[in-house]
């Protein structure tokens, strides 16, 4: 996967105050530091983010963060990014520098892909249980996903962490976890159907108790 480039603009001011500056002007607060460096303040394009954030739909990435006369660049992962829980605006990034040549651990999300005839013909469905998996490699070979074809798949068939296959890098999941599972559509069905006999059920005992509390109204009256 190839690196996901970004401008950086150096940020010698920090503070609440300075941050609302620096987003109404467009510009996106942000941070990068590293085991062997000092925190630098920086500031992204706005649009420039939210464009590759766009992009990537969730998709793991590492960047690369170029500042204008600089030759250097930041090969960072993305660690946190901060929104505004009402507007979705981004508030603040912050980016982990990876040193060259060393492995980093992601958690690189998991894609299922082919057609699996049970699925396809309504008899079963496709229970997530593992959205993503932890991936042990250097930066340049990080997956954007990590596929797991169900086509071959049958009713009940499930799939752990140990048997997924990458082409590159260590999983440090633990593999007994489960990652999916082809679930028969009839257990959905019965729990349905069980639901609803229940409600039905509560219903009836409501009804009886009002007809009952309406008689013994009448007898009194009487």
């Amino acid at each position: 996967m190839g690196l996901v480039n970004l401008n950086i603009h150096p940020r010698s001011t920090s503070g609440k105050n300075a941050n609302r500056r620096s987003r109404a002007a467009g510009r996106v607060p942000a941070v990068v530091y590293g085991n062997d460096r000092t925190s630098e303040n920086l500031a992204l394009d706005a649009y420039e983010f939210k464009t590759a954030m766009t992009k990537l739909h969730g998709r793991s990435a590492i960047f690369s963060l170029l500042q204008e006369g600089v030759e250097d660049e930041h090969i960072a992962l993305m660690r946190e990014v901060q929104r505004n829980p009402v507007t979705d605006e981004v508030l603040h990034v912050d980016f982990y520098e990876i040193p060259r040549g060393q492995e980093v651990v992601v958690a690189v999300q998991v894609s299922v892909i082919g057609m699996n005839a049970d699925v396809k013909s309504g008899e079963g469905s496709v229970a997530l249980s593992l959205d993503a998996i932890e991936l042990s490699c250097r930066p340049s070979q990080l997956p954007e996903v990590i596929e797991i074809d169900i086509t071959e798949m049958v009713l009940n068939d499930k799939v752990f962490v140990k048997d997924v296959k990458v082409p590159v890098g260590e999983i440090v999941t633990d593999p007994e976890m489960l990652v999916l599972n082809i679930k028969p559509a009839s257990i959905f069905e019965e729990e349905v159907v069980e639901e609803e006999g229940l409600e039905g059920e509560e219903g009836a005992e409501g009804e009886e108790g009002e007809e009952g509390a309406e008689g013994g109204e009448e007898k009194t009256e009487e």
